[in-house]
């Protein structure tokens, strides 16, 4: 069941990011206009165009995580580390400031979002428990 649930939680972040990822690529003054930034110079829709390109790789490796997530659990630590830096960012440029709630809300909501869903679905290893864990050939049955 966790297994089933962290495989969606990939695709749909996957889908998210590239989505975002391609937006930011080709459409990027029109998603400047969207979280409410005019005026910038044009060499801040080069940067967010490489945003775009990290985005649409990382979506990328997200897939390929979609069909062994116990495999490449590794890439939930990716979405936790991600999510987490995220909602600091947002929460550190809200209060300095820089940008409005309005601006900040969803990322950080959405970055907080990601971050707890991946804690929750991260793949662990069975803890062995007991005397007969460690040695099966010594379990009372």
């Amino acid at each position: 069941m966790k297994v089933s649930l962290l495989r969606y939680l990939f695709l749909i972040d996957a889908a998210v990011l590239a989505l975002l990822g391609a937006l930011l690529i080709f459409a990027p003054k029109q998603i400047e206009a969207i979280f409410g930034f005019r005026d910038l110079p044009p060499a801040v829709s080069y940067l967010i165009g490489l945003w775009g390109c990290a985005l649409v790789t990382l979506a990328a490796g997200y897939v390929v995580a979609a069909g062994n997530p116990l495999k490449h659990g590794v890439w939930a630590q990716v979405g936790i580390a991600r999510g987490l830096s995220e909602c600091i960012l947002g929460t550190f440029y809200w209060i300095q400031g820089v940008l409005t709630f309005q601006q900040a809300a969803f990322g950080i909501i959405a970055a907080a979002f990601i971050s707890v869903a991946y804690l929750l679905l991260y793949p662990r290893k069975p803890r062995a428990v007991g005397p007969e864990a460690l040695n099966p050939r010594t379990a009372v049955s």
